[in-house]
């Protein structure tokens, strides 16, 4: 068995093109929690880079488990919906209490605007792969843009939304989300 300390993330939709370092001020700790599973050996997934081994276990909340995937695919579509549909009320509606504290209306407005003057307006969501991991559901999901471009036909873009989910108590929970 082995242990481990996720940090639940509230990511900001767009952090200048790193989004994968906690100090780049894009994420904000939320809380941290214990996860236990058996016969993993130790090793963590680079796909889950909120997770990372804890030597120091009394920093933990409570444990999570593996939600059942449709339930975790129907949490990450709903995310995508709201980022294309640019609803910060239907955004954060799916946010844990304790994100909802950290990542408000106003940071999912912010970043919407900061992911429209770089990649365009989302205009579509899909999802594309569960990644597999013993205890959190991570869901990919490839974004769409439209960018208009002053001279030019509007370009299509894309990028990767990741959606990591859990049970805690009993109940299914959003434990991080950003593009990557």
């Amino acid at each position: 068995m082995w242990k481990t300390t996720l940090k639940m993330v509230a990511a900001a939709l767009v952090c200048g093109g790193c989004c994968c370092s906690s100090d780049c001020g894009a994420a904000e700790v939320v809380e941290e929690i214990v996860v236990v599973a058996p016969e993993a050996k130790g090793a963590m997934t680079a796909a889950a880079p909120a997770a990372a081994k804890a030597e120091n276990a009394h920093h933990a909340a409570s444990a999570v488990s593996k939600p059942k995937s449709a339930e975790a695919r129907k949490v990450g579509q709903k995310l995508v919906d709201n980022i294309c549909k640019e609803d910060s009320k239907g955004f954060c509606h799916s946010l844990c209490d304790n994100m909802k504290k950290h990542f408000t209306s106003n940071h999912f407005t912010k970043g919407c605007k900061q992911l429209r003057d770089k990649m365009g307006k989302p205009v579509k969501g899909e999802f594309l792969a569960e990644l597999a991991h013993p205890v959190f559901n991570i869901s990919v999901w490839k974004m769409t843009f439209i960018k208009e471009v002053p001279g030019k036909k509007p370009e299509e873009r894309q990028a990767l939304f990741q959606v990591v989910t859990g049970e805690k108590d009993g109940k299914m929970q959003l434990l991080g989300f950003g593009f990557i």
